[in-house]
């Protein structure tokens, strides 16, 4: 079973008289089945039960609510927000309990996930019981990135590459990964802001001793070359590696 209400209330006049539509569960059908059948034969806009106003349906139904609740003050309003508290400890995202709730913008309904302990839980598990999560979030603070931590990160985010036709791995990871990064791996990676070098001043030497036997290639081939882009992408590198290894023993000692 379903039922349709009308939107009531809203800021956009556009939105108010839409119909939201709710499934009935199978155990409480037998209930809205009754109320139909009473509903027959009497005006459209007629109010359940016989009730000649809001004001007298309100009334009664507090006293109601009084009787199975016991401590008195509980409206219609406090079941609502009940159902909406619930949807967002459950798990409910934003879109979810803005349609339950009939909201034209999600943010009006942000108080139930700041109220949520369960939500807070989740978030806290979503963000702290990943150890990539966890690796990134210590290598932001501290800038460069161990041997073990750079195992845990994925295989994207580990920096690789074969420059000038030198392999190259183990440098270090980057906060966005290679495949979302337009420029050259490697040769570009170093003074990048989003370049987790790894603590390792060996690692990185022998990066430049690499980069420093093309630049005799490029001199002996002849200094036409020395101009080139790819020279002087090779000769800005060669200064941030090392950068990153002064910066490194600077750190140690």
């Amino acid at each position: 079973m379903h039922l349709t209400f009308r939107m009531i209330k809203q800021r956009d006049e556009q939105l108010s008289g839409l119909p939201l539509v709710r499934k009935v569960k199978r155990e409480w059908a037998p209930l809205f089945s009754c109320l139909v059948q009473l509903k027959k034969g009497e005006p459209k806009d007629a109010f359940l039960f016989g009730f000649k106003s809001r004001a007298e349906l309100s009334s009664s139904l507090i006293k109601q609510l009084d009787e199975i609740l016991p401590g008195g003050g509980v409206t219609a309003y406090d079941l609502r927000h009940t159902m909406a508290q619930r949807l967002v400890d459950s798990g409910a995202s934003q879109e979810e309990l803005a349609a339950a709730l009939g909201h034209s913008a999600l943010r009006t309904g942000l108080v139930y996930f700041g109220a949520s302990a369960n939500q807070a839980e989740l978030v806290n598990k979503a963000l702290g019981a990943s150890p990539v999560y966890q690796t990134i979030a210590k290598i932001a603070r501290d800038k460069f990135i161990d041997p073990l931590q750079l195992a845990q990160l994925t295989g994207a985010q580990q920096v690789a590459g074969v420059p000038h036709g030198i392999p190259v791995a183990g440098i270090g990871g980057c906060t966005t990964g290679q495949p979302s990064c337009p420029s050259n791996p490697v040769t570009s990676c170093y003074g990048c802001p989003k370049f987790m070098p790894v603590h390792d001043p060996q690692v990185h030497q022998q990066v430049l001793d690499d980069f420093r036997s093309v630049v005799v290639q490029f001199r002996d081939v002849g200094y036409g070359d020395m101009a080139s882009p790819a020279y002087l992408q090779l000769q800005r590198t060669i200064a941030e590696v090392q950068a990153v290894i002064q910066e490194l023993e600077t750190h140690d000692a």
